[in-house]
C-alpha cells in the first residue's frame, strides 16, 4: 500500500460524509454572500429613516442561527470523517510496522515510526480538514465575489480593485515551494529527537548510576539543536508568508476604497452600495489571506504523505495469524556465511552444524562471535542464504514464515515484558481461540516462578499489572517469566539466547532439570554460564564467526582448547568469590 492508495478506504467508507460536509460549506458561503447586500440595504434604510430596520435585524438573527446550525453539521461531517481517516491511518501504520523486517528497526530505531503515527498523521489530517476548508472558501469567494463586483461596478473597476491579487498569490506559491523539503527535514529531525529521548528515558537508571546526567543532557541538546535549526528554516519561510498573507491583500481594499470613494463623490454609488461592495471585497480578501496558511498546511501534509509513502513502500513479511507447526526434524546448517547489510565483514563464516531431533545443543563464544546472529537466521528475522539451513529436507526459505515462527519458542537475554499481569505475559500471543496444552500454572512451575511470585500468579494479586518493562520485578524474575512464556508455547524447537544470565543457582538448577525432561523438544542454548551446558548433547564454540571446537563437555575439556580455558576462568572466578 502506497501513499494515495490509502485514500481508497477514506473515499469508500466516508466519502459521502466528506462530500456532504463540503456541500454544506458551500451553502454557508452562499448565505454569507447575502450579508454585504443586506448590510448595504440596511444602511440605505437608515439613511432615509428607521422604518424597516427591524426587518433586517430579524434577517441577520435568522441568518446567524441558520449558519450556526449548518456550520455545526458541516464541521461534524467534514472533520468527523477526517478523524476516522486519522484512526485508519494510525491503524495501517501500526499494522505495517508489525510486518516489516526487524532489520528496519536495527537501522532506524522506533523513533521514525512513532513520529509517523503522531506528527505526520496529524499534519495530513489538518491538510485534509482545515486545508480543504480554506481551499473551498478561497475558490468560492474568489470566483463568486469577483463576479458580483463585476456586476455591481464594471469589469474594468473590478479588475483594478483586485489587480494585486495574482502577484500576491504567485509570491505565496513561490515561497511555499521551498517549504516542503524543509518541512520534511524538520519532521525527520523530530523523529531523531523522539528516538533519542526514548533511549535516554529507558536508560535513566544507568544514567543516574554513572552520574552521566550532564553528558546525556549535552548529547540530547545536540540532537535537539538540529531539530531546532530544521524547524527554524521552516519558520523563516513562514515569516515571509505571514506578512505577505495578512498585509498585502489590504492593498486591494485600499484600491477599492479609492475607486468606490470616487464613485460616491460622482454620485454613482450610494453609501449602502459602497458598504456592500467593500463587504464583497473583504469576502475576496479573507480567503486570499488564508492562501498562505493553506500553502503551509498543504506542504506539511504533502511532506508527511511522502514520508508515509516511503514507509509503506517497505516490503512486508508474509505473516498469518494461525499456522501449522513443523514436525520434529533434524536441523542441518551447511557452510552458512552471513553479512549484515550495514557491515563490510561477514559475521558468520562457513558454519556447518547438525542438530538432531530432540537434542540439547549448547553454544558458547565471546561477544560478536555470531551466536545471536545464528538465532536470528533460524527465526528468519535475518534471511539466510538459500541452501544453507534445512529443517529436515526443507530449506528454511521454502518454509512459510508463520509456520517457522509458530514452531520455535524464543527466550532472549533481555526479556520484553508488557505492562499486564504475569499471567498475561506468560500467555503472550495466545487468545481464547488458541488453547495451549499446558496451563499457565504448569509453565510458571517449570520456570520456578512459584518460589517467589506465587501470590501474583494465583493469589489475590494475580491481575496486578507489571510496571513498564517489568521494572517492579528483579532481573532474574524477568528472565524466568520470559522462560515460562517460552515453555507455555510448547514449540518443537526452543532457542535460549543467554536466558540464564541473571538466574541464581537454585533457579538455574530447577530450569535445567525442566529442560532435560523435554524429550521431543530440540533445544539450542547460548549461555555464558558454562555449568548450564555440562549435560548438553553437543557444545559448539564460536570465535570470530567460525566454529573452532565442538563436542560434549568432557570431550572439549580433554581438547584443552578455548572451551577448557573458559571453564577454568569461570571456576577460578567462583573460587575467588568464595
Amino acid at each position: 500500500m502506497k501513499g494515495f492508495h490509502l485514500f481508497r478506504y477514506f473515499f469508500k467508507e466516508h466519502s459521502y460524509k466528506y462530500i456532504i460536509g463540503i456541500i454544506l460549506l458551500l451553502t454557508i458561503n452562499g448565505l454569507l454572500l447575502l450579508v454585504p447586500t443586506w448590510m448595504g440595504e440596511a444602511i440605505n434604510t437608515l439613511y432615509v429613516g428607521k422604518d424597516g430596520i427591524w426587518h433586517y435585524v430579524g434577517l441577520f438573527v435568522l441568518l446567524g442561527i441558520v449558519i450556526t446550525v449548518l456550520k455545526f453539521i458541516s464541521r461534524h461531517m467534514l472533520l468527523g470523517s477526517i478523524r476516522n481517516f486519522e484512526f485508519y491511518l494510525r491503524r495501517e501504520l501500526f499494522h505495517h510496522a508489525l510486518r516489516i523486517p526487524t532489520s528496519y528497526y536495527d537501522e532506524h530505531g522506533p523513533g521514525k515510526v512513532m513520529a509517523l503515527m503522531t506528527n505526520d498523521v496529524t499534519s495530513l489530517r489538518v491538510s485534509l480538514g482545515l486545508g480543504v476548508m480554506l481551499f473551498v472558501d478561497a475558490l468560492f469567494f474568489g470566483v463568486i465575489a469577483f463576479c458580483i463586483l463585476v456586476q455591481k461596478m464594471s469589469l474594468w473597476l473590478a479588475v483594478v480593485t483586485i489587480l494585486p491579487m495574482p502577484f500576491i498569490v504567485y509570491g505565496m506559491l513561490t515561497l511555499s515551494k521551498y517549504l516542503r523539503s524543509r518541512q520534511k527535514n524538520a519532521q525527520s529531525s523530530y523523529s531523531d529527537v523522539t528516538e533519542y529521548a526514548q533511549e535516554l528515558f529507558l536508560g535513566m537508571a544507568v544514567i543516574r548510576a554513572f552520574n552521566k546526567e550532564y553528558n546525556s543532557w549535552k548529547r540530547f541538546t545536540a540532537v535537539n539543536e538540529r531539530n531546532y535549526e530544521n524547524n527554524l528554516s521552516v519558520v523563516r519561510i513562514d515569516s515571509l508568508l505571514t506578512p505577505l498573507t495578512y498585509m498585502a491583500p489590504f492593498v486591494c481594499y485600499a484600491l477599492n476604497m479609492y475607486v468606490c470613494g470616487q464613485a460616491i463623490i460622482n454620485g454613482e454609488l450610494t453609501v449602502g452600495e459602497f458598504v456592500a461592495l467593500n463587504g464583497y471585497v473583504m469576502l475576496v480578501i479573507g480567503p486570499i489571506m488564508a492562501i498562505g496558511s493553506l500553502a503551509t498546511v498543504l506542504q506539511k501534509g504533502l511532506a508527511s504523505l511522502e514520508r508515509m509513502e516511503e514507509f509503506f513502500a517497505l516490503p512486508q513479511e508474509d505473516i498469518q495469524e494461525y499456522a501449522k507447526m513443523l514436525p520434529p526434524e533434524t536441523i542441518r546448517i551447511n557452510q552458512l556465511s552471513f553479512t549484515y547489510a550495514s557491515s563490510k565483514e561477514p559475521i558468520l563464516k562457513d558454519i556447518s552444524m547438525s542438530i538432531p531431533q530432540g537434542s540439547f545443543i549448547g553454544i558458547v563464544g565471546g561477544p560478536g562471535s555470531g551466536k545471536s546472529t545464528l538465532f536470528k537466521l533460524l527465526l528468519d528475522i535475518q534471511h539466510a542464504p538459500k541452501g544453507s539451513i534445512y529443517f529436515g529436507e526443507r530449506d528454511i526459505q521454502d518454509i512459510p514464515l508463520s509456520t517457522l515462527r509458530h514452531s520455535i519458542a524464543y527466550a532472549p537475554s533481555t526479556p520484553s515484558l508488557l505492562s499486564v499481569s504475569i499471567r498475561d505475559n506468560i500467555q503472550f500471543g495466545f487468545d481464547a481461540t488458541m488453547n495451549s496444552k499446558m496451563t499457565i500454572e504448569e509453565a510458571a512451575q517449570r520456570a520456578g516462578l512459584f518460589r517467589d511470585l506465587e501470590e501474583r500468579i494465583e493469589g489475590n494479586k494475580k491481575n496486578v499489572t507489571l510496571e513498564e518493562g517489568g521494572s517492579d520485578v528483579s532481573g532474574g524474575q524477568r528472565q524466568r517469566i520470559s522462560l515460562a512464556r517460552a515453555f507455555y508455547k510448547q514449540a518443537r524447537y526452543l532457542l535460549l539466547d543467554d536466558a540464564f544470565s541473571a538466574l541464581d543457582a537454585h533457579s538455574l538448577r530447577h530450569i535445567l532439570d525442566t529442560l532435560r525432561s523435554q524429550e521431543n523438544q530440540t533445544i539450542l542454548c547460548i549461555s555464558q554460564r558454562l555449568e548450564a551446558l555440562e549435560e548438553a548433547d553437543c557444545i559448539y564454540v564460536f570465535h570470530e564467526g567460525r566454529i573452532i571446537e565442538s563436542g560434549t563437555h568432557i570431550e572439549l575439556l580433554q581438547q584443552e582448547g578455548m572451551y577448557h580455558q573458559l571453564v577454568m576462568l569461570q571456576k577460578r572466578g567462583t573460587t575467588d568469590e568464595n
